[in-house]
């Protein structure tokens, strides 16, 4: 009787500690993919610096910190009484989700790099290939996780424990809650914002090397260049890009009409350093398909850097 009630307790941890997991996962997600990227953009790159070191000390900070926010959320969640053993239980399971969501949103965004026209099929894949390859090390990494979410719930549910009656533990709740949401939030944005305010840290190299272009095919005859993502106009050359067809340059017109190929660019001045500006190539050289042309578009710094931030065969689909 007594192991029934401990398994019905466990039970109603469950979609608690699931909803902590999702929701740190997402914030894992945001803060060391996207948030991170964006806030050290123009600080490091491809080189590896002092800069590169802090930035991911403080992603792994970040990932700790998290984790043990996700283990007291999963507590916080959960209305009932807790005692250490479910703690340690919801901690488990949401530090679990947090490693799936981690994992999941990793092999879909290669699988979207990539440009796969199956993602399903790519996805089983994907995790098939890790599961017969990489089994070992995927367990110790969510065992890992799961360990500082349970740490986070077992700290909350000691620190509830000794607040006394249930005003105070929900005080105490929003506290540590609210602090450790606080040390998050000051670890995202203090060092980047330092790091930018220091003088001689701009890297031009990577900032180029945020540089995102993209390429699609509109018709048999036409390709279109599309900068989605620029850095600033002070990091890029006069004429910030050079466009390769085949290994022969058609940046521009002039460029082009030096190349001797029958295609037409729009505008003249071909692609240009501005975030959605756009460039389109025509002409007969795109039709035979069974041939599909190599597409190569080099960025240049003010500093004499140039790097490619395009490389890729281009057939019709």
């Amino acid at each position: 009787m007594k192991k029934e009630q401990t398994l019905k307790n466990l039970t109603r941890l469950l979609p608690a500690s699931l909803l902590a997991g999702i929701l740190g996962g997402g914030m894992l997600v945001f803060l060391t993919a996207y948030l991170h990227r964006w806030s050290w953009r123009g600080l490091i790159g491809y080189t590896y610096g002092f800069l590169d070191s802090i930035s991911i000390l403080q992603v792994m900070m970040l990932g700790i910190l998290v984790l043990f926010f996700a283990g007291m959320l999963a507590i916080v969640l959960h209305p009932g009484k807790t005692g250490k053993a479910q703690a340690a239980f919801a901690g488990a399971v949401s530090g679990c989700t947090v490693f799936l969501v981690n994992e999941v949103h990793m092999m879909v965004s290669d699988t979207l790099r990539h440009e796969s026209t199956d993602l399903v099929g790519d996805l089983v894949h994907q995790i098939t290939y890790l599961l017969l390859n990489h089994l070992v090390p995927l367990l110790l990494l969510a065992l890992f996780m799961a360990a500082l979410a349970v740490l986070g719930a077992l700290f909350l549910s000691s620190f509830r424990e000794r607040a006394g009656g249930t005003d105070a533990k929900n005080r105490a709740s929003r506290l540590v809650l609210g602090t450790t949401a606080l040390l998050i939030l000051a670890l995202t944005l203090l060092p980047p914002l330092v790091a930018h305010a220091m003088p001689g840290t701009e890297n031009t190299v990577a900032a180029i090397g945020m540089t995102v272009i993209s390429v699609e095919r509109t018709a048999p005859d036409t390709i279109v260049l599309t900068a989605q993502e620029v850095p600033d106009a002070s990091v890029l050359a006069d004429s910030p890009f050079t466009v390769y067809l085949n290994g022969v340059d058609v940046s521009n017109a002039s460029t082009l009409a030096a190349s001797g190929l029958a295609m037409t660019i729009e505008p003249a001045g071909g692609l240009q350093a501005v975030e959605g500006s756009r460039a389109t190539w025509q002409g007969t050289v795109f039709e035979d398909n069974s041939t599909p042309v190599n597409l190569t578009v080099i960025a240049h710094g003010t500093d004499g850097s140039e790097q490619v931030v395009l490389d890729r065969r281009v057939g019709l689909s």
